[in-house]
């Protein structure tokens, strides 16, 4: 996660629209964990006690937002149930990051040796539902803030 703080700073600095929620304590990450029925991986468990949750213009990183695990749009669980609801989300995936055509998810279903699950993303209602994003949340999270840097560093919206 070390590498996320210059990212997401630098990320304020090129879009006004950049919120982050602030920290979670354990008590927050334990409550969604009991909710969940799983351990959080340990780099989605770290996102979370560093930030919460953040947005980045619609953009929704979800995870838990000012302590609240059941509450709004920033928050894993909430839109993990409203996902289950719309399109039968499967009961493995926790929704990190929700859009108008899918849910980029964690994949309790699979865990590698240091405990990460793999970041895949769930497109409802295709013969093909998910695709798999990356390894871990962790290597997700860095790839995707890398990318809005370089294009907003580039004049790209």
């Amino acid at each position: 996660m070390d590498e996320i703080v210059p990212l997401l700073d630098r990320m304020k600095e090129l879009e006004q629209e950049t919120y982050v929620y602030g920290p979670a304590s354990e008590d927050s990450v334990r409550e969604l964990e009991a909710v969940f029925g799983r351990a959080m991986p340990p780099t989605y468990r770290t996102f979370l006690k560093t930030f919460g949750a953040f947005s980045i213009i619609e953009g929704t990183y979800a995870g838990i937002m000012q302590g609240i695990v059941d509450g709004g749009r920033e928050c894993a669980w909430t839109v993990t149930k409203l996902g289950r609801e719309h399109c039968k989300l499967p009961d493995q995936y926790l929704v990190v990051e929700p859009d108008q055509d899918g849910y980029v998810c964690l994949d309790f279903s699979r865990t590698r040796p240091d405990g990460e699950h793999p970041v895949v993303y769930h497109m409802p209602f295709r013969e093909t539902p998910f695709n798999e994003l990356a390894g871990s949340y962790g290597e997700w999270l860095k790839e995707t803030l890398k990318a809005y840097v370089d294009a907003w560093s580039n004049g790209v919206d």
